[in-house]
């Protein structure tokens, strides 16, 4: 077999390898924690000397959680599992946001809400976005139609490929906001698990 043949071989097998491997389930998850927090502070131009603004973290909390969520084979479908314990503050409400670890990122999906804490209509259908426990575990499903444009970012609203591109390189996060820590108590990165299965 000559070269050029090879060569041709090698990059049809590696190309039906890529499409193959795009149709399988894949999985995402990250644990939450304070000490992941980062919160924005705008800072104040009126006092001397003048507070510039800043990212500040972590938070200090006894509360921890998970976030688990698995893109099905069409890759138009995202199930989802969040679970928080211990919040020292009422909870008010949880999200997907676009930023990569140690910066605070726009929310691009709502991942459950509450009573005071709802996203826009008509995502604040709790068929579409669950409430919020006080505690335990929440479960959803997440769609185009739930992705929410960041312009400054580069994300239109229902741009679900830019969200799936944005899960498998980590730079997104989810975080649960409480009453007592308005921009986050806890958060986690969230990373694409490695397949175990081999082909």
């Amino acid at each position: 077999m000559n070269r050029v043949l090879r060569s041709v071989l090698v990059l049809i097998a590696v190309s039906v390898n890529v499409a193959h491997a795009d149709d399988k389930e894949q999985k995402f998850s990250a644990r939450l924690s304070g000490y992941n927090e980062v919160h924005f502070a705008a800072g104040n131009a009126d006092v001397t000397p003048s507070v510039p603004p800043a990212i500040r973290g972590a938070i200090s909390t006894k509360a921890s959680g998970s976030f688990s969520a698995q893109l099905n084979k069409a890759g138009d479908i995202i199930d989802y599992t969040l679970n928080y314990r211990g919040l020292e503050g009422s909870v008010t409400q949880a999200h997907i946001h676009f930023g990569q670890a140690g910066t605070v990122g726009g929310i691009v999906v709502w991942l459950c809400q509450t009573a005071t804490n709802q996203p826009p209509a008509p995502l604040n259908d709790p068929k579409i976005t669950p409430i919020c426990p006080a505690e335990g575990t929440v479960k959803g499903t997440i769609t185009a139609v739930q992705v929410l444009a960041q312009t400054l970012q580069g994300i239109s609203a229902g741009e679900f490929g830019e969200l799936v591109r944005a899960l498998r390189a980590g730079a997104t996060y989810a975080n649960v906001h409480s009453s007592l820590h308005g921009p986050g108590e806890v958060r986690g990165q969230v990373k694409l698990e490695e397949r175990k299965d081999r082909d």
